[in-house]
């Protein structure tokens, strides 16, 4: 049985759920601080016990990754809470009810939402967050995070009510959130440099973007006009899949925009990618 195996990519240890012990007894003796518990004998699906009081007081480790390829029948997560050195924490299985006020140092942070944890806002020093499956009605969950930089969302939230509070936001990204109606939030946060929607069905108009001046990275997937675009004055790169009204005219009207890519070309477009990109330079 295959007990551990080093990833490079991710610079982490894989670790078997079956053996969690010997993993971790090895990864102390290597100086590997990142862990990632990983079905690794061909027992992917699989159903296992997790019980991870192995990693009690175990401070060497700052990273925890519990993959999604094995799937989780009962649950001890209680050892978590001893790790005094965790800095970054991921999982997606809805067992893990976590009162994050006793996950003081987390950084980064990739998780399934379920209606068990508690205080994510406590996380005085996170800046990572990855949040799939977001139920509530808005982002209130979010209240308290004032160090976040990257937040990525998926879910079926309403609104985005409550990401104000994370005023120093630098990147979103919403994506396969069909529920979602209003963004205008978006112009508050002064910070934010990469905007990233996709697969937000219900919207589709985005002119209230028409005065911002933070964004410079604009990723949406499907909009009605690029009529706003001109109006955002620290826009440098823009790219979309499907444009409703073709019309590319207003690119051309911007000052900052540096660079344009969309796919696939429609016969209605008024421009090609390679027609648009040429065009930009000449447009001052």
């Amino acid at each position: 049985m295959k007990v551990h195996s080093y990833n490079e990519e991710i610079e982490a240890l894989e670790v078997d759920p079956q053996c969690l012990d010997k993993g971790i007894s090895y990864a102390e003796k290597k100086n590997y601080t990142a862990i990632r518990i990983s079905a690794l004998n061909n027992n992917d699906g699989e159903t296992y016990d997790l019980d991870l009081s192995p990693f009690t007081g175990q401070d060497f480790i700052t990273s925890l990754i519990i993959d999604d390829n094995f799937k989780i029948r009962d649950l001890n997560f209680s050892a978590l809470y001893s790790m005094k050195n965790l800095k970054e924490l991921s999982f997606s299985d809805r067992k893990f009810k976590l009162d994050f006020t006793l996950l003081p140092h987390l950084e980064t942070l990739y998780i399934t939402y379920n209606d068990g944890m508690l205080n994510l806002g406590s996380l005085k020093y996170l800046k990572d967050l990855l949040i799939v499956s977001l139920s509530l009605t808005d982002c209130s969950i979010l209240n308290g995070l004032n160090r976040l930089k990257d937040l990525r969302i998926i879910g079926s939230f309403t609104s985005l009510t409550g990401i104000t509070s994370a005023a120093e936001l630098e990147s979103l990204n919403i994506s396969y959130s069909p529920k979602l109606t209003d963004i205008t939030e978006i112009n508050q946060l002064k910070s934010l440099q990469s905007l990233h929607i996709e697969k937000c069905k219900a919207l589709t108009d985005f002119s209230f973007l028409g005065g911002n001046e933070t964004i410079s990275d604009l990723f949406i997937s499907e909009l009605d006009s690029l009529s706003f675009v001109p109006g955002m004055k620290a826009l440098k790169e823009l790219n979309f899949w499907d444009l409703k009204d073709g019309d590319l005219n207003p690119v051309l009207a911007s000052e900052s925009l540096k660079e344009v890519y969309f796919h696939p070309s429609k016969k209605h477009y008024t421009h090609t990618v390679k027609q648009i990109n040429q065009l930009l330079p000449q447009r001052i």
